[in-house]
């Protein structure tokens, strides 16, 4: 099956790595469009779902500059509450995960675990959408 993933994150890093490790899985291909900050994924996301292109998944860090994965997460919500967001983030189990699931993050996957395991529940989370 064929996914289109969103990536909103503002470390360089993990733009080059996930989708180097996503061609690694051989059940699926993966498209990944990239963002540095909130209000860029916001705009790309508009834009790939008006073009006829919504993203299966959204995968959105928290702290960014210009605007947060709160914020972008709210406003995503607000115009497609259908949206499958999910935060990636290093600040799994606290307070500011907690205000980002609030505002409508389906879940959490952790920037702390290894790049394999991170494959594995992007894949989960696809499967059972």
């Amino acid at each position: 099956m064929a996914y289109l993933i969103l990536l909103v994150e503002d470390e360089e890093q993990f733009h080059n790595l996930l989708p180097l490790y996503l061609m690694k899985n051989e059940q699926h291909t993966f498209t990944v469009h990239s963002a540095r900050h909130g209000e860029a994924g916001v705009e790309l996301y508009s834009k790939l779902t008006n073009g006829g292109n919504k993203p299966d998944l959204v995968l959105m860090d928290i702290k960014m500059p210009v605007m947060n994965g709160m914020e972008a997460t709210r406003k995503i919500m607000d115009n497609d509450p259908a949206a499958n967001i999910y935060l990636f983030t290093a600040y799994a189990g606290t307070g500011v995960e907690r205000n980002a699931l609030d505002a409508g993050a389906k879940g959490t996957l952790s920037k702390a675990a290894d790049w394999t395991k991170i494959v594995e529940e992007i894949v989960n989370i696809l499967e059972s959408a």
